[in-house]
């Protein structure tokens, strides 16, 4: 009987130092593996990140075109209906842009360099 106590507790001993490497080999399985799945992550977060920023930067350059072409195009409204329903105004455009005057009338151009 002793000696079957003294496999008993060399195979307990034994036992204990394979799970102690088991567990220790799992954590470090578990620690590579995590380490791994962060860089992954990494990599694929920052160029879809970059992309995010330069979409974004195209988004506000889209809106200021758009804003611009607002303004022109309520700029242009107006002077289309000023065309359409103000002759006053018709007619200076229309001796601005053929160079009419009446007789008597002086002409002053002023060029802008």
């Amino acid at each position: 009987m002793a000696g079957k106590q003294k496999n008993t507790r060399k195979n307990e001993k034994r036992l204990q130092a394979n799970a102690a490497f088991l567990s220790a080999s799992n954590r470090l399985i578990f620690s590579l593996l995590s380490a791994v799945l962060a860089v992954g992550a990494f990599f694929i977060y920052v160029p879809e990140k970059v992309k995010l920023g330069k979409l974004n930067h195209e988004l506000q350059l889209a809106k200021l075109r758009e804003e611009k072409a607002s303004g022109q195009m309520e700029y242009l409204e107006i002077k289309l209906d000023a065309l359409k329903n103000d002759p006053t105004f018709l007619e200076i455009q229309s001796r601005d842009r053929l160079q009419l005057y009446r007789p008597g009338e002086t002409i002053f151009r002023i060029e802008r360099p």
